[in-house]
């Protein structure tokens, strides 16, 4: 084969390769787009009930440092608490049932495809799901004056707190992988690295 036809081969091979590799990032961002879409609601609802909890966390720490923590189990803030949450867990199901169907109009080689994250999204929920029940059984173990009992169990409230807040956080974790899949990587270009 002479220079004229290798060279006239590479220059088609190079563009079939690049043709493929726009047409993958564009159908990508269709489904990026898409998921967008059906789930700025989902973190928008998430958000304003997290700055419920935030501002609610407030109150129980305000009422913490003044030396009455018992208050905040006699307040019953610790059903509003829970009622919060279990908000959150409606949130966080409804974007993890969207992120799966995100997940199946990726290829594979997308940096975006990630289908352990729902294994991990879905523990995650259920871990939040069964402490946000046991928080009503925590206000029973606070005895009315027993400030040091019902410090400790406040420090529990917001260690719980900060798990349904990460809920809210996996929703932005998520779009970490748009960054690579608009410079066009591949999964195996980003593992590589």
């Amino acid at each position: 084969m002479n220079m004229m036809k290798k060279a006239s081969l590479l220059v088609a091979m190079t563009t079939a390769i690049t043709t493929v590799s726009f047409a993958a990032l564009a159908s990508n961002q269709g489904a990026i787009d898409a998921f967008e879409a059906k789930t700025k609601p989902i973190a928008q609802d998430a958000k304003v009930i997290s700055e419920k909890q935030l501002a609610l966390m407030g109150e129980f720490n305000q009422l913490v440092a003044s030396g009455n923590a018992a208050a905040v189990f006699q307040s019953g803030k610790v059903t509003e608490l829970q009622a919060l949450g279990e908000q959150t867990l409606v949130q966080a199901k409804l974007f993890v049932k969207e992120y799966e169907q995100f997940l199946a109009q990726l290829p594979e080689t997308s940096t975006c495809y990630t289908p352990e994250n729902v294994t991990e999204y879905n523990q995650l929920i259920n871990e939040v799901a069964t402490k946000n029940q046991s928080l009503s059984e925590l206000t029973n173990t606070v005895a009315p004056g027993d400030e040091m009992a019902a410090t400790m169990a406040v420090l529990n409230l917001q260690m719980h707190a900060g798990q349904v807040g990460s809920l809210v956080q996996m929703f932005q974790l998520v779009k970490m992988c748009y960054v690579t899949e608009a410079m066009g990587y591949t999964k195996q270009d980003v593992e590589r690295m």
